[in-house]
């Protein structure tokens, strides 16, 4: 049993209320995947009735758990993707909150209903799902499961429904981390090319797409990117001795 299912439900919103201001100000030091486990555990340990939890995202077409507090939310997560059914896989718009009180008595999905109840130990869930900023189409969605049927009462689903909010946004915030990160290899990557690049052109003495074009051909023929190629090539060019420096020409003297 969570703390707060000890809890009335003005004492929960207080609970709630601090848990989330704790989170805001921890949320610019966590890392993407870190913040969003913080909502994810925030979830068990502070809202009435939510045993486990997981937040998972779906993009393109694609389902993916992100963090789970539990194998038994990983797993329920899994099934659900598995077998096309249940509330992660189905089609209900960004925005909305979908509540299975007692899986004993859901007719929507008959098979993830019964094999969650009789594999997982699962009695109910809610799920929340919210649209992923700078993405379209994208949704994060919150999961808190439970052991006991209608185990979510009304101040629960308020409290699920911020922190839901806040799992979004640590999702938003881990995907432009990611973003600047890819840039900034991006450009590291040009930079190496460049360089080598230029050993290639004085080393051979060709020109910039002469030697675009060679670190391209070592990439093909040994199926790897042109931006490992150019960090051989550096690294060898690295370990080349100095040239020798050669002296003053010495005349014969005369006879």
């Amino acid at each position: 049993m969570t703390r707060s299912a000890r809890l009335g439900p003005a004492a929960q919103a207080a609970e709630i209320d601090r848990v989330l201001t704790a989170l805001g100000q921890r949320m610019g030091a966590l890392s993407g995947g870190a913040a969003v486990a913080a909502v994810a555990q925030a979830a068990v340990h502070h809202v009435a009735g939510a045993r486990w939890a997981s937040v998972s995202v779906l993009a393109r077409g694609r389902s993916r758990t992100l963090v789970a507090t539990a194998p038994a939310a990983a797993d329920a997560d899994a099934l659900q993707r598995d077998l096309g059914q249940g509330p992660l896989e189905d089609p209900t718009p960004a925005g909305a909150v979908q509540l299975v009180g007692d899986l004993a008595r859901e007719r929507r999905w008959p098979d993830f209903s019964a094999r969650a109840a009789q594999r997982l130990g699962l009695a109910g869930l809610v799920v929340y799902r919210l649209p992923l900023p700078e993405e379209p189409g994208a949704t994060v969605r919150l999961s808190m499961y439970s052991d006991t049927p209608d185990a979510f009462d009304a101040p629960a689903l308020w409290a699920g429904s911020l922190l839901a909010s806040h799992a979004t946004q640590a999702v938003a915030a881990g995907h432009r981390r990611q973003q600047v990160q890819h840039r900034e290899q991006a450009l590291a990557a040009a930079r190496e090319i460049g360089t080598a690049a230029g050993v290639l052109m004085a080393r051979h003495r060709l020109d910039r797409e002469g030697a675009l074009q060679m670190l391209r051909t070592a990439g093909q023929e040994t199926e790897r990117s042109v931006g490992a190629v150019a960090t051989e090539v550096i690294a060898a060019e690295a370990r080349r001795p100095p040239p020798v420096p050669r002296g003053p020409s010495r005349t014969s003297p005369a006879p």
